[in-house]
């Protein structure tokens, strides 16, 4: 009895020294301990704040060298464009329809949307294999939905002017959360939450 009892008292040293390390190291366990949304949303802010930050030091450094996005998007939307109408011309980064004409942007390029969209996929929980189909499905469809979004501001600004002005001031930042809230909703149920179907067995 004697000797367990010394021994006991020997170790009780080591267990208080396993403890103040383990109380260290749980500090960085704090992010676990939160609600799933409060983690969510902290995870999207700090996410976005990082991705941001290199979204705005890109395109400032290398502006001229994603000229071939905008032709692209210009492209793109004339030709969509042209399969309705005769009345388009598209050429660089501009595209007209019905004589009146805009100038293709970094900032209609989409690259914003899919930085946020990003962000948010990212800093969901879920596994690494759902977030890569998360980014592969949806930014392709971000970069659609930012075309068709476009088109629409060609034919408002073919209708009138104060039609696009207005248009382009609420519209465009109205379907931009649109765009990104669908996308992403989207992913998760059909990718996140999807719940698979039993195996029929046959008897």
């Amino acid at each position: 009895m004697g000797q367990s009892g010394k021994k006991g008292r020997q170790n009780e040293p080591h267990d208080r020294n396993a403890r103040n390390v383990a109380d260290k190291f749980s500090f960085w366990k704090w992010p676990s301990r939160l609600p799933p949304a409060l983690r969510f949303v902290l995870s999207f802010l700090f996410c976005l704040a990082v991705l941001g930050f290199a979204y705005s030091h890109v395109t400032a450094k290398y502006h001229d060298n994603l000229g071939w996005l905008m032709d692209v998007t210009a492209f793109a939307c004339g030709a969509v464009l042209d399969v309705f109408s005769d009345s388009v011309t598209y050429s660089g980064k501009y595209v007209s329809y019905n004589g009146f004409s805009v100038e293709i942007i970094d900032e209609c390029t989409g690259l914003l949307e899919m930085v946020i969209y990003l962000a948010a996929v990212v800093s969901f929980s879920a596994g690494v294999r759902k977030k890569l189909i998360g980014l592969a499905t949806g930014v392709p469809a971000i970069y659609l939905f930012n075309i068709l979004r476009i088109i629409v501001l060609l034919i408002a600004g073919s209708m009138s002017k104060r039609v696009f002005d207005f248009m382009h001031l609420y519209f465009w930042q109205a379907t931009l959360i649109l765009m990104i809230a669908t996308v992403w909703v989207g992913w998760l149920v059909l990718v996140v939450y999807r719940e698979k179907k039993p195996v029929a067995v046959s008897p």
